[in-house]
């Protein structure tokens, strides 16, 4: 069944983390951070089927010129370095087609906000059954150019990056807001890919409470939950999760067998109302016969008494 997830957060160095490292480990790559020294090497990982690096410069881009760039571009302590946007796809499709729809998303970003974006699709774990096929995409915060001998600079803060208070000077929502457009957006691209494809299933990028649904929405596993969970080890966050799953599950089903109970009643009266609608069509007709026989009787009757009187006496002259 295909499932919505479709998620956004930062890279900081407040935090800790570095886009260097971070598409390091997401494509499973060796990089190294020019600004650091460090090395990151994530070249023994598992699970990672495609990785591309698109834009709409005309030019072949490099993983780690690209990201090294976009640590060098930032002065602060706490820059925000890159943009991570997380979705599942859908199992339904093949592998082919999981990456063409990974790809059309990640080129939509490019072309909303005049980005790199660097694409990675991971597989399921080889223990999980959640059939959790997924893909990482790692933005730069900054505006993509080309200078005259053709490299590649980073340039302004794209709109996504603005402060609320800078974007309603601006006559812009909020980055909130902006932030549900584009969940939207990749709900309707899934769901036209598994239109395409000849599946009837489709995703909602809404909300439980929005759709009317009520549900419980789990817990964000991070990679440390995730990665414990793959080793069969469980957490309080994993445990909750596969208790809100069963229990949505259950009252899914539950839903799904009362509307089919509502379904079949109205089938049962649409079959009720035919039957009663013959048996009415019947009786017209018996009633119908019958008339026509009396009629017919009647007619006889008359003919015979004629034949008898005139047979008797003839006409008059």
């Amino acid at each position: 069944m295909a499932i919505y997830h479709c998620t956004t957060k930062t890279v900081n160095r407040s935090s800790g983390r570095t886009a260097v490292a971070s598409m390091a480990y997401r494509a499973g790559e060796k990089l190294t951070d020019e600004r650091t020294g460090l090395t990151h090497d994530f070249t023994r990982k598992e699970g990672v089927v495609y990785t591309e690096i698109l834009s709409n410069l005309d030019t072949e881009l490099d993983r780690s010129k690209v990201w090294n760039l976009a640590e060098k571009s930032e002065n602060r302590k706490d820059a925000r370095t890159a943009r991570e946007w997380v979705i599942a796809l859908p199992d339904e499709l093949d592998p082919d087609q999981r990456k063409d729809l990974a790809k059309e998303f990640a080129q939509s970003l490019v072309d909303r906000y005049g980005v790199v974006a660097d694409l990675a699709i991971h597989a399921p774990s080889h223990n999980g059954s959640d059939k959790n096929h997924h893909a990482h995409i790692l933005l730069t915060t900054r505006k993509a150019e080309l200078d005259q001998d053709h490299n590649l600079v980073l340039k302004d803060k794209t709109d996504i990056e603005l402060s609320n208070t800078k974007r309603k000077t601006l006559g812009m929502g909020t980055s909130q807001e902006e932030i549900k457009q584009i969940r939207f957006t990749w709900a309707k691209l899934a769901n036209h890919a598994l239109e395409h494809a000849g599946y009837r299933e489709r995703i909602d990028h809404r909300s439980y409470a929005d759709q009317g649904k009520a549900l419980q929405a789990t817990i964000h596993e991070g990679s440390k939950v995730t990665q414990m969970r793959r080793k069969g080890i469980d957490t309080e966050i994993s445990r909750f999760n596969d208790m809100i799953k069963q229990q949505n599950s259950q009252q899914l089903q539950y839903k799904q067998q009362q509307k089919e109970k509502t379904l079949e009643q109205g089938f049962n009266r649409v079959e009720q109302g035919f039957e009663q609608w013959k048996k009415d069509q019947e009786a017209q007709r018996l009633e119908l016969e019958q008339r026509q026989r009396l009629k017919l009787e009647q007619e006889q009757k008359m003919k015979q008494t004629q034949r008898i009187k005139y047979g008797r006496s003839g006409p008059s002259l």
